[in-house]
């Protein structure tokens, strides 16, 4: 068996310091301009959570799923549902009414959120 060495926290220490010697040669820093990011890039986190929400109820609209099954994915969906406009919905009324309506990643104003949960709410309930 091999002999136990303590550890030294100067050694630890020095096992941490970087090493400033390193080859960065093939390290070039681009320019913040040739970056181009897409507009679109940035997903509204409502419109995500109401697709997800969607592919819930679809389950429970499959007739290949077992009734009981289809009967828990309705309830999920309701749950969930609720959960959101208690929740997400709810905050943006109180962005909107405080005066903090400030653009999301995604470019949209919290009132045009709003709207575009209420309309495709309104088409999920409605199925």
């Amino acid at each position: 068996m091999a002999a136990h060495r303590p550890h030294t926290v100067a050694g630890v220490v020095s096992d941490l310091e970087p090493d400033i010697d390193a080859d960065l040669g093939g390290y070039e820093e681009s320019p913040r301009d040739a970056l181009q990011l897409p507009q679109g890039r940035f997903l509204d986190r409502e419109r995500s959570w109401l697709a997800f929400n969607e592919r819930v109820l679809e389950l429970a609209e499959d007739p290949e799923t077992p009734l009981l099954e289809r009967a828990n994915f309705l309830a999920i969906f309701a749950s969930n549902l609720d959960e959101f406009f208690m929740v997400r919905v709810a905050g943006l009324k109180r962005r909107i009414a405080t005066g903090v309506a400030t653009r999301s990643a995604s470019g949209l104003q919290p009132r045009e959120v709003l709207e575009m949960i209420w309309s495709r709410s309104r088409e999920l309930m409605a199925r």
